[in-house]
């Protein structure tokens, strides 16, 4: 399947998670940070994101997350965004998963991906594309606005449980930024979500004269993701 139609057909169903948290000083201005990607399930607003999207944000601050889709997209080409206000539905720790709603006032109706696979018929080597938003917040402070972006790899590992076999996490042969947690993982098979972006990989070089803990880290071609099995677990449970 193209890229170029996987994109389109679920380029509205991917969005990004953030924090706003208004000034004490001017309630009219806010502190925004870009956590990571989401990307809705159902019609009525359930989204799938990783558990430590969610975790992450302190307690206290929770009530400030919200959920970012594309609502248009004009002649130009020009994506717009509405924010929505978002709540807790159910959250797996062990396998980084988190199932959110969105809070509308109104009867809205939302695009959800396309489909949810079956990894267990995905092979070592198969071609897969990553949707979301990575260094979402480093982009929109350079100046480049929020910028959705699409990447090509194939998977490069899978790794079973040892007692029954089945497939517990998979690895994918490109690096994973910042904001991409949760990125949906799609099939070029069938164009169907077939895994969640979860974590990352990379080597720490320690910078000179530098306090320690401190240094460049340059990201390994290895991401970490889950199957959407337990996803469709998740939603069924």
């Amino acid at each position: 399947m193209e890229n170029s139609k996987i994109i389109k057909q679920n380029q509205k169903s991917v969005g990004f998670i953030d924090v706003r948290i208004p000034e004490q000083n001017d309630p009219t201005k806010s502190r925004t940070s870009i956590r990571g990607t989401g990307f809705i399930v159902s019609k009525d607003g359930v989204f799938a994101t990783n558990a430590h999207v969610f975790l992450e944000v302190l307690e206290n601050e929770r009530k400030f997350l919200g959920f970012n889709a594309i609502s248009k997209i004009d002649e130009k080409g020009i994506a717009s965004y509405t924010r929505y206000q978002i709540e807790l539905i159910k959250i797996d720790k062990e396998n980084d998963l988190a199932l959110l709603k969105i809070k509308s006032s109104e009867e809205a109706s939302f695009e959800p991906v396309k489909g949810l696979g079956n990894l267990e018929k995905i092979d070592e080597g198969d071609e897969m594309l990553i949707l979301g938003y990575p260094l979402a917040t480093e982009l929109l402070a350079m100046g480049f606005g929020i910028t959705y972006t699409s990447s090509q790899c194939i998977i490069s590992a899978i790794k079973r449980k040892g007692k029954d076999g089945s497939l517990h996490f998979f690895l994918v042969d490109t690096h994973i930024n910042l904001g991409a947690s949760g990125s949906p993982i799609f099939s070029k098979n069938n164009g169907e979500v077939v895994g969640i972006v979860s974590g990352r990989i990379g080597i720490k070089i320690p910078i000179p004269n530098v306090q320690e803990n401190k240094g460049l880290e340059i990201p390994a071609n290895i991401g970490f993701c889950r199957p959407v099995n337990y996803l469709k677990d998740l939603i069924n449970n």
